[in-house]
């Protein structure tokens, strides 16, 4: 999985804030050419290192782990909030920087971008309490909590229950609903179309593509990406890509989630090497991930 994260962050960097059109007319240019992943593998991988070693998710704990990921190895891709954040000199000033009242309106997708990891839980309930919980020391906001806990849940139903692609959405809606009764209508659209209409799947922002600043908006792409694309992993980054916006983190997720189970034949591993390998790069990443599913394995 979070081979498969590091993949679709690295491919999709590139593209990352195009327009569609620009990053269509890019991608048919240049191809997928992954370099170096950003901060939405770097915060995935923060979250594997803790749960893989046994540690508690508790704040200062994830705290703590965003701030040393970041400090040994800075990454692109995070927003000025959040580099104000990073930058604190301790877990505690980081789980204070941001007020109350701001964090209550934070409903972004970087809560959401950095869950995978927590569907290892084998327990569906600590799943959802550690992804809320998870969200809530960055992002207040329903819409950014309700993403964080409808990805775990994917990344969980895909490793424990195999659950069909066509299907996911289904079996987590109740678990959403819970969190954010808001957000069903949207994503039961999502879910039920057929083809990439960008007036539905983004509404105001089809002329741009994904907005980081719309978990709801994330979510419902998230889940149509893998119910209509999961089974030929190329072109789900394809498709990732080609809607533009928020690239990198829409690609990471659907593609660490379709590579959970499968994908075992596809020509998407041919990527692999592309990703650079320094310190904390292609191999560190792939130990990580084997770590974390010893610990976790059935």
């Amino acid at each position: 999985m979070l081979l498969g994260i590091a993949i679709g962050d690295a491919c999709g960097a590139p593209f990352e804030n195009l327009s569609f059109q620009d990053a269509t007319n890019k991608l048919a240019s240049v191809g997928l050419s992954p370099t170096r992943y950003t901060d939405d593998t770097q915060q995935a991988l923060a979250i594997a290192e803790m749960m893989a070693s046994g540690d508690e998710i508790t704040p200062l704990k994830l705290a703590n782990s965003f701030l040393t990921a970041y400090a040994r190895d800075p990454r692109h891709g995070y927003s000025r909030q959040t580099l104000r954040m990073l930058l604190s000199p301790d877990p505690t000033s980081f789980l204070t920087s941001i007020p109350d009242h701001e964090k209550s309106e934070r409903k972004t997708d970087g809560a959401a971008m950095r869950a995978p990891p927590l569907g290892f839980f084998p327990d569906r309930r600590k799943v959802i309490e550690s992804a809320v919980l998870c969200a809530s020391i960055t992002h207040g906001h329903p819409d950014a909590i309700a993403a964080t806990v409808a990805v775990s849940l994917l990344t969980h139903e895909r490793l424990y229950q195999a659950t069909p692609y066509p299907n996911l959405w289904r079996i987590i809606r109740n678990d959403v609903r819970n969190i954010n009764p808001d957000m069903i209508s949207w994503c039961d659209t999502c879910a039920g179309l057929l083809i990439p209409d960008r007036e539905i799947l983004l509404g105001e922002y089809a002329p741009y593509g994904v907005p980081y600043t719309e978990s709801r908006i994330f979510l419902g792409v998230v889940i149509f990406l893998l119910t209509r694309y999961w089974d030929d992993p190329c072109r789900l980054l394809k498709e990732a890509i080609q809607l533009g916006g928020d690239t990198d983190t829409v690609a990471a997720v659907v593609l660490g989630i379709a590579l959970i189970r499968g994908g075992e034949k596809s020509r998407i591993w041919d990527l692999v090497e592309g990703i650079e390998d320094g310190p904390y790069g292609r191999e560190y990443v792939i130990s990580i991930g084997n770590s974390l599913s010893e610990r976790f394995s059935q």
